[in-house]
Formats: structure tokens, C-alpha cells, sequence
């Protein structure tokens, strides 16, 4: 997969728009990361509609995501 320049960009704006409009996230992340992500922590991510819809999913981390997590630790 390639990333050229400007979508680098785009992304950068819009992280920074991100950043602005949800200011805990960064700290919570770098929360966990600083705990560390590690083989059996799991996620669970809920997310609500306006509609009044739902929708969850959890993850147990398993060791071939470690790789996954690393990178994603090392961009933060």
C-alpha cells in the first residue's frame, strides 16, 4: 500500500482536528500504552447511533497481534 504526500497531509489535519475535538483520547491512549498492550488484554468498543442503534465488539489480544500493536504504539 502506498501513502503518497498529500494524503500524509490530510491525515495530519485531520488528526489535528481530532486531537482537538476529543482531547482525552490521546492521554487515555497513552494510558494504555504506557500500561502496555500485551497477550489476553482485551478491547471493547460500543458505539451508539443517534438513531438509538447499537453496536459492540471486544477483542482478546492474541500474540500475532502483537505486531499490530507495536506499530500502532510506536505511531502514537
Amino acid at each position: 500500500m502506498k501513502i503518497g504526500i498529500q494524503t500524509l497531509m490530510k491525515a495530519k489535519g485531520a488528526w489535528h482536528g481530532f486531537r482537538e475535538n476529543h482531547p482525552n483520547v490521546l492521554p487515555f491512549m497513552n494510558d494504555v500504552f504506557r500500561k502496555g498492550i500485551k497477550e489476553d488484554v482485551q478491547f471493547e468498543i460500543l458505539v451508539h447511533y443517534p438513531d438509538g442503534e447499537s453496536k459492540n465488539c471486544g477483542i482478546r489480544v492474541k500474540q500475532s497481534d502483537m505486531a499490530f500493536f507495536d506499530l500502532l504504539q510506536e505511531i502514537m
